[in-house]
């Protein structure tokens, strides 16, 4: 990479520096209080290690710690061997210094809370826990220290953590646009002047902003074989996020591929446990996040999305109520490409299909041993129709519809206070293997002649044959 220049970009980094330290990114409050306690009551004298369990707790405590020892051990002229590995830092410090860094006295940063973070920012904290979690997993299965790799994913991270906080608008918009081609880390730093790494190493070593980004330093430890992990991290969050990275697919391939030829079968459910016992305080707080690590499956998501994105695609979908394309979205996300999902069909046929208005209907499905229509499954109550077997042979519009692209109506006005309209279409493209009838009140507007309403039943239909698997 190229060096840090002292020109236009030398300006920028140090107003960056004066925007972002201060503030930091939000400290978890519940973690705070853990460990001073710990340091007032001396409970970590007699267990030095849980010390370092909870500072890893919390990203933004950890860090921030590790900062403030920086800063002493240089004062200090302390050995690059210690001062540039975070875990011997927190060691060195022990529990002295770190109770003068997080005294009660001490103003810690606190501009950022957890509770008002945005979905974007929250989102950045789980990524790194995949990040950490998988560099610390990944260090065993290289011999390697996996208090090192935890560390050296975290704070990889710093620079991101610290831009989707302190410049959110900014980091929003090239989230956003974000695709397969680009990166987060290269787009910011055409909007920044440099990139979150160098930011990260200026926060941590102000001393040294003539030294060029990614050198080592004399003596410092080689990161090399950490980075390479935590760069397999970085592609595993990004391929669980496909709405947010459009180069999911491409990152699942490559960290698929690495997984597999150097840490065995096993080795993403043994990073998706450690994500989950490392994120237990954020859990805690940010249930609706860091509760999604227990099913932690980039593979999955990715086939969720493709699924969800065809349907999002589709014109009809954006012509559906608000609730009813809420429902779909978490509807589809339980989806996987391999087996029929039965809950999936009884949340479809049972809630969603009702919650969109619709009284009654049945699935009937083709059975080739008797020739027939069969009702399999019968919704709500059905009254513009018998609902029984069906021979295969005209007369009956539900057969019609079984050979037909468009969809079939069926009006019945003879009670005016209650008419109901029906409708008909077959399920599957490649191969129709049954028909989907639905039927609700009319409001004066007659299905047919409602964009939205016949938008609404095209895309539960198509959500149907989607959960079936059908072409």
């Amino acid at each position: 990479m190229s060096g840090f220049k002292s020109d236009g970009s030398d300006r920028r980094i140090d107003r960056a520096l004066q925007h972002v330290v201060r503030p930091w990114f939000p400290i978890n409050q519940d973690v705070l209080s853990i460990v001073r306690k710990g340091l007032s009551d001396n409970s970590y004298q007699k267990e030095p290690s849980k010390l370092l369990n909870d500072l890893k707790s919390d990203f933004a405590l950890f860090t921030y710690v590790v900062k403030e020892l920086g800063i002493q051990g240089m004062t200090e002229k302390l050995e690059p061997k210690i001062l540039n590995n975070p875990i011997e830092l927190i060691r060195w410090g022990g529990t002295a210094r770190i109770a003068d860094i997080l005294g009660p006295d001490k103003k810690l940063p606190s501009t950022h809370s957890l509770h008002w973070s945005e979905p974007f920012q929250v989102q950045r904290l789980r990524e790194t826990a995949v990040v950490a979690s998988t560099a610390s997993v990944l260090s065993e299965k290289k011999d390697l220290d996996p208090e090192v790799g935890f560390s050296r994913g975290v704070i990889r991270e710093i620079g991101l953590n610290l831009i989707a906080w302190n410049y959110p608008t900014l980091y929003s918009k090239v989230l956003n646009n974000l695709t397969a081609e680009t990166t987060l880390d290269e787009e910011l730093s055409k909007e920044l002047g440099f990139t979150p790494a160098l930011l990260a190493m200026r926060v941590l070593r102000p001393e040294n902003p003539a030294k060029p980004e990614g050198e080592t330093a004399p003596d410092e430890e080689n990161w090399a074989m950490y980075d390479e992990l935590c760069s397999i991290g970085e592609a595993l969050a990004r391929a669980e996020n496909p709405e947010t990275y459009p180069s999911a697919q491409n990152d699942w391939k490559q960290a698929n591929q690495y997984l597999n030829d150097n840490a065995g079968s096993g080795a993403l459910e043994l990073i998706k446990e450690r994500a989950v016992e490392q994120s237990k305080k954020y859990k805690e707080v940010l249930p609706e996040v860091f509760s999604t690590l227990a099913t932690f499956d980039p593979k999955k998501a990715i086939e969720t999305h493709e699924r969800m994105s065809a349907a999002i695609a589709d014109k009809d979908f954006r012509l559906c109520p608000p609730h009813i394309q809420e429902a779909l979205r978490t509807l589809y996300s339980d989806l996987n490409g391999y087996a029929v999902n039965k809950a999936a069909i009884q949340t479809l046929l049972k809630s969603i299909i009702p919650q969109a208005g619709y009284t009654g209907g049945c699935v009937f499905v083709v059975d080739p041993s008797t020739a027939s229509l069969k009702p399999r499954t019968i919704i709500g109550e059905v009254n513009l129709r018998t609902i029984s077997n069906v021979s295969l042979e005209p007369g009956d519009i539900a057969v019609t519809a079984l050979s037909q692209g468009a969809p079939i109506f069926q009006f019945d006005d003879k009670n005016a206070a209650a008419s109901l309209e029906g409708i008909y279409s077959s399920l599957g493209s490649a191969r129709k293997v049954g028909v989907l009838y639905l039927e609700k009140p009319t409001t004066g507007i007659l299905i047919q002649n409602d964009e939205r309403e016949l938008g609404t039943f095209n895309i539960l239909k198509q959500a149907l044959c989607d959960i079936l698997h059908l072409k």
